[in-house]
């Protein structure tokens, strides 16, 4: 029998004809997926947005089933949350709750219910559903039956609003025989029909057609072998499915979504309101992009680079309409792929080279810029030859006349070591009429320096006789690190 720390009778009766269910597989890799089959998950994936979203790797938090389900669960990734481990030590918990407590504050008389075995997550992550159930027992196939057995009873005799069940199967099969075992694949077949029974479930339900359901699905993390938490691209490799009310039908997923964006989307559908002060990394899904970057197909394939795993996506010279680069360095040169500034996809670039914090380029989606002179230098080693890596990469220009100062908005992932190669990295605005400004710069001469997945906002005066104004990145050097840019916008306040 489960450990309750609510029970079922103690569920109050839903008010919302929108209502959300949300399941959480632990551990499920995509690429096994694939050899299992998972009709269920298949068949309610095709009506809505259905693939693999990448998570974190150590440069922020490590691929473990904390960080990863506190990104599902509070839509912010752990440089915020604060959750770098199993162990929830130090976790933010006040200034960044879990979806279902802060609904339940924001509309208390919304039906909540979770079901788990996982301790921890009830310990410290999920705090005040109307319901939350403790399971216990021998293995996790059985407590995932309970679980299972716990949410088709509510969703048969009761009316929730906002209910998450917890699946562990996969993840527990994993760890004890492997995840290129076959029982691995069996274990994702159990889940996959577990959650096909839920699905039944909630058609089943006498007032379904007059409820407007979102159902949504997401792993914590991927494996490798027998354990997870590095930076291997299986580990990293989650994904997500999303079907419902205002989700786009393309099966596939539409673009990069990501754990973070799944609390979003659930209080999109629910009509909650995102208060902008709670600094959310997520938006919902079915969101159009605004990035120039994302105007552009990389779709070009390895030249240089080792094979890599499939759907991680490509590269391309190509560049946004009216943007421009010029790439001094030498043609011909290192590898081909990163020879001066790039678009690219996130997980591309992750790939070319897993463990020194590409991987953790997180709040970078879709299709991004890319300097590379480290990924450039691996054929032939040109640096030590004295060839440099000099890129700059520029935006159209935008009038600036009558206006008083310029605002250049964008995302950030620098890194230089202080060791081997030079590297200088410049932000320049140039106007029209001759002045040119370094609005930032970095200098490996100056020691080392890693600015994570960070937002950046950069500002200056327009200066007199201005009529227009132009950005660019700039990196020049060796074999040292690199520098990734996306979500840039220049603007006029």
């Amino acid at each position: 029998m489960p450990s309750r720390l609510t029970a079922l009778d103690d569920l109050p009766d839903g008010t919302s004809r929108a209502k959300v269910l949300f399941v959480d597989m632990d551990g499920m890799r995509w690429d096994k997926m694939q050899q299992a089959g998972t009709p269920n998950l298949s068949a309610v994936g095709a009506t809505g947005q259905f693939g693999p979203a990448y998570i974190q790797d150590n440069a922020i938090a490590g691929t473990n089933s904390g960080p990863g389900h506190s990104n599902l669960f509070t839509g912010v990734w752990p440089d915020k949350h604060n959750v770098l481990d199993n162990s929830f030590e130090g976790y933010r918990k006040s200034q960044y709750p879990d979806f279902i407590t802060r609904a339940e504050g924001l509309r208390p008389e919304l039906s909540t219910f979770t079901t788990l075995d996982w301790t921890p997550l009830n310990t410290y992550l999920i705090d005040r559903p109307d319901v939350k159930l403790q399971q216990n027992g021998d293995d996790e196939q059985l407590t995932d039956r309970q679980s299972t057995d716990a949410a088709l009873a509510v969703l048969k005799n009761h009316n929730p609003d906002l209910m998450m069940v917890y699946l562990h199967d996969v993840d527990a099969t994993g760890h004890s025989l492997g995840s290129d075992s076959a029982d691995y694949i069996d274990a994702i077949r159990r889940v996959d029909a577990k959650f096909g029974e839920l699905v039944a479930a909630v058609k089943a339900r006498a007032t379904y057609h007059d409820e407007r359901w979102l159902i949504v699905a997401a792993t914590d993390h991927g494996q490798t072998g027998f354990g997870h938490g590095g930076d291997e691209h299986t580990s990293r490799q989650g994904w997500i499915l999303v079907t419902g009310p205002g989700i786009p039908k393309s099966s596939a997923l539409q673009r990069e979504w990501r754990q973070v964006d799944i609390m979003p989307t659930v209080y999109k559908h629910l009509g909650l309101p995102i208060d902008p002060d709670w600094g959310l990394d997520g938006v919902a899904i079915g969101t159009e992009s605004t990035d120039p970057f994302d105007t552009v197909q990389a779709t070009s394939g390895v030249v240089d680079e080792p094979a890599k795993p499939s759907g991680v996506g490509g590269w391309t010279t190509d560049l946004p309409h009216e943007w421009s680069r010029i790439d001094k360095t030498p043609a011909g040169s290192g590898v081909t792929e990163y020879r001066g500034w790039r678009l690219m996809s996130g997980e591309f670039w992750a790939t070319s080279a897993e463990g020194p914090g590409r991987g953790s380029f997180v709040r970078g989606r879709d299709v991004i810029a890319v300097a590379d002179p480290d990924e450039w230098n691996d054929k032939g080693d040109p640096a030590s030859a004295g060839a440099v890596f000099d890129s700059t990469l520029t935006t159209p220009w935008l009038s600036v006349d009558g206006r008083s100062g310029v605002q250049v908005d964008y995302l950030s992932h620098y890194k230089q070591v202080a060791a081997g190669q030079p590297q200088k990295a410049e932000v320049i605005a140039e106007f029209d009429n001759g002045v040119r400004r370094v609005l930032w710069c970095a200098d490996a001469a100056n020691g080392a320096a890693f600015d994570v997945s960070k937002a950046m906002q950069l500002v200056t005066e327009v200066p007199d006789g201005a009529r227009k104004v132009r950005v660019s990145w700039h990196l020049i050097g060796g074999n040292n690190g690199y520098w990734a840019i996306d979500g840039t916008r220049l603007s006029t306040p």
